[in-house]
């Protein structure tokens, strides 16, 4: 399957995004909520997130949409800047009929490096406990675990059921873990 991601600085089609983000948070707080995450409503984090949009979009933020031959959007990331050297990742996600041809490598590599060509030290994320996926990609790319940061986007009473990550780059080098 061919699939083009590119970092974008608007939404042409907003429902079309909407769709993707509502597909995305059916999934992840499956698994937030697996982790003990209190019920949430896919539509409202959907509202929330758009209502939001300035965050993951230039100059403040960076997204990246993924697509395929036929134009269908097949996945998205984020990156919400918290600090002048510093972004969080977020809202990572590849549809079904896309799994298993790298694309969540990709998306994650290109926001690496999208992090390190806006001026960031440090990369913060955050997932859900025992989302093994996402905790295997950031261990592998050299994401440590720490404490809750004070910027972390989601509400500080779910920090019970979220597991929190920090990668810094490497400053003598100029080098980092997805090269």
């Amino acid at each position: 399957m061919n699939i083009d991601a590119t970092f974008v600085s608007d939404v042409a089609d907003l429902p079309e995004f909407e769709d993707l983000l509502l597909d995305y948070y059916r999934d992840v707080l499956q698994i937030a909520e697996a982790a003990g995450l209190p019920k949430l409503s896919p539509d409202d984090l959907v509202t929330a997130s758009i209502d939001h949009l300035d965050e993951m979009l230039p100059p403040k933020g960076r997204l990246v949409l993924a697509r395929g031959a036929d134009g269908q959007l097949l996945g998205c990331g984020t990156l919400r800047r918290i600090r002048p050297d510093a972004v969080e990742m977020k809202r990572m996600f590849v549809r079904p009929e896309a799994r298993g041809q790298k694309l969540g490598q990709r998306l994650f590599d290109m926001r690496i490096h999208e992090a390190r060509a806006m001026g960031c030290r440090t990369i913060f994320a955050d997932t859900a406990k025992g989302n093994r996926p996402m905790l295997s990609m950031y261990e592998r790319f050299g994401f440590r675990y720490v404490p809750r940061y004070p910027e972390n986007a989601n509400p500080a009473d779910f920090e019970p059921y979220l597991v929190y990550l920090r990668y810094d780059f490497e400053p003598a080098t100029g080098t980092d873990v997805a090269q």
